[in-house]
């Protein structure tokens, strides 16, 4: 652990030295085909360490939870920093972390951890020792996450995202970039009709447009743009994204923004990988859970399962699910907020169970036998704790991709770094930090405890203390305030 700490810090200090030297990470330098090359490069470099771990030690230790432990330790520090300061595109150090050095050594680093893990599970396959449903759920997890991290953050340079002032009876061809400049892009967008309806209250409740599209092509469409309901054509997504707010219905013009993501399907697959891994690991956990338990138990864990879903029906019951603006009236909102609130439900139980003296049936001693964390990694014999600890962080990361996904229909990109999406984050990665540590074999129960109860404050902070943040005010698409 200490030799991770110091890795981690390494990297601080070497990150700190380019941001000095060479200023912040250019993105845009990564544009088709230096990311291909870039990928190219970071492949062939994973595999050369895999096969010399034997001869090097570090490239040996880092596929250990004494080398993950650390750097995640090291990436949530960075990225409650990011959740904390008002983040801008042109902003410095602190206020522009996607572009500081040591954010992004971290996140590598992490990357590299990942890969190097998932090429010694990989091993076990080849030589006919893979476990369909233990090693299908680890893969499935850490595979998926590795080309979501490596394709989103390499892709992001080739994405393209322009915003189109259309007016009615007027074709409109250029667009602006987000640098700002004049675009002249392929297809060529009328307005015919702005439509928008409201509440009583007068809050938007629908605007759309309906609008003719020619590309060059000869492409001649006729269609309508809702929010959440964007329309594809040649490789670019039209999204609804505003109107004139001083018209209303009235409006002349209105506002659209068009994506262009190329490596969106490598992202998808990684984000269903996790989904498929998630859910696996739930069943997996459940089934070794329930086999063996007594009615007594059955009755419990029956109990905990009614609470957590009332909780969250109930939860998701107070939404005034009538007067939803715009953006949120999607069929992706019932499952992303449910998901989410039942897995706090269950972490909630989580933080209580670990508080409560042992004899009350607390956290301390429901863990033995944990395996060498210099040894093959393997899924844990959990206890009660830790396994109610999986299946909340299995539903956890369901809920985060499914916004992922919702995000991409609604706004155009899956993963904006939203001050809601960096504690979405933090929390996702703060309960990593607990499982992995949990795993070793001289854990501190008393360090773990903190670690849940740690845990579970920067999960309130990503539920509703997002909401009084200075840093989220007014930049934040997900500060509806009285809207819903």
């Amino acid at each position: 652990m200490k030799e991770g700490f110091l890795m981690g810090g390494g990297l601080i200090i070497a990150g700190l030295a380019l941001q000095l030297s060479v200023g912040p990470v250019v993105w845009e330098a990564f544009a088709w085909p230096a990311n291909g090359i870039v990928l190219a490069c970071f492949i062939v470099m994973l595999t050369a360490m895999a096969y010399l771990r034997k001869k090097v030690y570090a490239f040996q230790w880092m596929s250990t939870y004494q080398a993950a432990i650390p750097a995640m330790v090291y990436a949530v520090v960075l990225t409650i920093i990011m959740g904390l300061t008002r983040q801008q595109v042109n902003g410095t150090w602190l206020n522009n972390m996607l572009s500081f050095w040591p954010f992004v050594l971290i996140y590598v680093y992490i990357t590299v951890i990942v890969g190097l893990t998932i090429h010694r599970r990989l091993r076990k396959l080849f030589r006919g020792e893979f476990s369909m449903v233990k090693d299908a759920a680890f893969l499935l997890n850490h595979l998926g996450l590795f080309i979501a991290l490596v394709t989103a953050t390499l892709g992001n340079a080739d994405m393209q995202r322009v915003k189109m002032i259309c007016s009615i009876g007027e074709p409109e061809w250029r667009a602006l970039t987000q640098q700002q400049t004049i675009k002249e892009m392929p297809i060529a967008i009328e307005l015919k009709k702005f439509i928008m309806e409201t509440y009583d209250n007068g809050k938007p409740k629908r605007f759309a447009s309906e609008i003719q599209i020619l590309t060059k092509t000869g492409k001649n469409i006729e269609t309508t743009i809702d929010v959440n309901k964007p329309y594809e054509v040649d490789g670019w997504k039209i999204y609804q994204y505003g109107y004139d707010t001083q018209m209303g219905a009235q409006s002349q013009i209105t506002i659209l923004e068009l994506v262009s993501d190329p490596w969106l399907p490598w992202v998808y697959t990684g984000f269903y990988m996790m989904l498929a891994g998630a859910a696996l690991m739930t069943l997996m956990v459940l089934w070794r859970r329930l086999r063996k338990a007594t009615s007594k138990a059955l009755w419990a864990y029956f109990s905990l399962a009614v609470f957590a879903s009332l909780f969250a029906y109930f939860f998701f019951d107070s939404y005034n699910t009538k007067t939803l603006v715009p953006a949120l009236q999607s069929p992706w909102f019932a499952p992303h907020v449910f998901v989410y609130i039942f897995a706090y439900s269950l972490l909630g139980v989580a933080v209580v169970i670990a508080i409560l003296p042992p004899k009350l049936g607390g956290h301390r001693g429901m863990n033995k036998g944990m395996p060498d964390a210099s040894s093959d990694p393997q899924p844990p014999n959990l206890g009660g704790l830790d396994s109610l600890v999986y299946i909340s962080l299995a539903f956890l990361t369901i809920g985060m991709l499914f916004g992922a996904l919702w995000a991409k229909e609604a706004w155009g990109h899956y993963w904006s770094w939203d001050p809601k999406e960096t504690w979405a984050a933090i929390t996702w990665i703060a309960y990593l930090v607990y499982i992995h540590y949990r795993q070793l074999p001289r854990h501190r129960e008393r360090l773990a405890l903190w670690m849940l109860i740690g845990s579970f404050i920067l999960l309130q902070m990503c539920w509703w203390g997002i909401n009084y943040l200075p840093s989220a005010q007014g930049s934040s698409v997900h500060t509806y305030q009285n809207n819903i």
